[in-house]
């Protein structure tokens, strides 16, 4: 059998232990890089022998079933034609509701929230004839559409041996047959899984199957710039109010250190294959979970309609569906036209992707208009949410005695 020369790289498919440094002799040369640097380096320890490089795609057999897959993520690939339910299919709709809330709580309320800013003067709040309440309520829609998208690119890993599942076992499986599923449903998260039957060993590309570099902090001489002295092997000081030359005696006079990472030899562990002179080529599968959401309200008062969307109301309609029915039988036509306005857009919105499921939610936030008089000043706030937050853009006093108004 033929043997390796020393210091050779292994032959494909030979298993040989991860290359690791060892102890170099004091005054010992360092490893004879024909690239190494001519002079010796600042020390600058943040240089790095990189790692992340990529060898030529087309220098690797492709993958049958994968053959323009590349070690960038790939666009998502189309999955397998939904057919849609029939007219039949469509289930019930039933809708609940709730009252909203009177003069006390309304009170309460406004009270609640002076005490919550500092600057604001409690008299209004405490002594304000409230004329009228007026109980409406904010409607909230919102669809989620719950999407899977899937796609490929080659990757690699360090080979320290084992079982290598490549293409002799079979064929790899087309990309929306294996089985992946999410962690939590209506969650957007990313999954990643190997595509089974595609690995194949393969020498590093990095060290070319040495499983050592050259080191970067010192460009390969095993020594750098002494940072004390700045590579003079001299430093001046004052003494008795003079200053003199003297030798650094950090590096003994010599201008130069031996390398910290290195230590002297010029080598350091591949930092692509981990010093173990191959790497394991194989497909990754990417699974994106992603869900969409959007919204419509509907909020007839005076009060911005957005305060509605963050606070909590009474769920008075949902449905989970793979793919659901726009709502179509609510009281308020309004309602039913953005249904499916929203259902229709998210049915075509993203063509490389599943969907998994679909969440339709409709709240009812109670909203209080409550009119007030006090002295001489008539206005109005309003209470919304179970949390009955206040919206009162128009309250008296707004900033309390000792404040500065800039």
């Amino acid at each position: 059998m033929a043997q390796q020369a020393p210091g050779a790289p292994p032959q494909q498919g030979s298993q040989q232990p991860a290359w690791s440094p060892s102890t170099v002799a004091e005054g010992a040369p360092p490893y004879q890089f024909a690239n190494a640097a001519e002079t010796d380096r600042e020390d600058n320890e943040n240089a790095t022998e990189g790692g992340d490089e990529k060898p030529d795609v087309n220098s690797l057999e492709p993958v049958p079933g994968y053959e323009a897959v590349a070690f960038e993520d790939g666009p998502p690939v189309p999955p397998p034609v939904y057919e849609p339910p029939t007219e039949g299919d469509r289930p019930q709709e039933v809708f609940d509701s709730r009252d909203g809330i009177g003069e006390e709580a309304a009170r309460a309320a406004i009270l609640t929230f002076v005490d919550q800013h500092c600057c604001y003067g409690s008299r209004p709040a405490k002594n304000m004839t409230i004329s009228k309440i007026i109980p409406t309520q904010g409607l909230h829609y919102q669809l989620e559409t719950f999407n899977e998208a899937r796609s490929t690119s080659r990757n690699f890993t360090p080979y320290a041996g084992g079982y290598v599942d490549g293409p002799q076992n079979g064929a790899p499986p087309p990309v929306w047959s294996m089985a992946c599923k999410p962690d939590q449903q209506f969650v957007t998260h990313i999954k990643h899984l190997e595509v089974p039957h595609t690995s194949v060993v393969r020498q590093c590309h990095r060290c070319v199957g040495y499983g050592f570099v050259m080191c970067e902090r010192c460009g390969g001489r095993g020594r750098v710039q002494c940072s004390s002295c700045l590579g003079s092997g001299s430093r001046t000081e004052r003494r008795d109010g003079e200053s003199r030359t003297v030798s650094c005696t950090w590096c003994s006079g010599s201008g130069r250190r031996t390398c910290n990472r290195c230590k002297g030899d010029g080598r350091v562990i591949c930092p692509t294959c981990s010093g173990y002179r191959q790497l394991r080529h194989f497909i990754m599968l990417t699974v994106s979970y992603t869900n969409n959401l959007e919204d419509y309200i509907l909020e007839r008062s005076d009060m911005p309609e957005e305060l509605i969307r963050n606070v909590s109301g009474q769920t008075i309609f949902q449905q989970t569906l793979p793919h659901v029915w726009p709502i179509s039988q609510y009281p308020i036509q309004e309602v039913n036209e953005n249904s499916i306005r929203l259902v229709e857009k998210h049915r075509t919105a993203w063509p490389h992707a599943m969907t998994l499921q679909q969440r339709q939610t409709l709240r009812s936030v109670p909203v209080t208009e409550a009119h007030y008089d006090w002295k001489n000043i008539s206005t109005r706030f309003w209470v919304y949410g179970f949390e009955h937050e206040v919206h009162a853009p128009d309250y008296p006093h707004q900033c309390c005695w000792g404040c500065t108004v800039l």
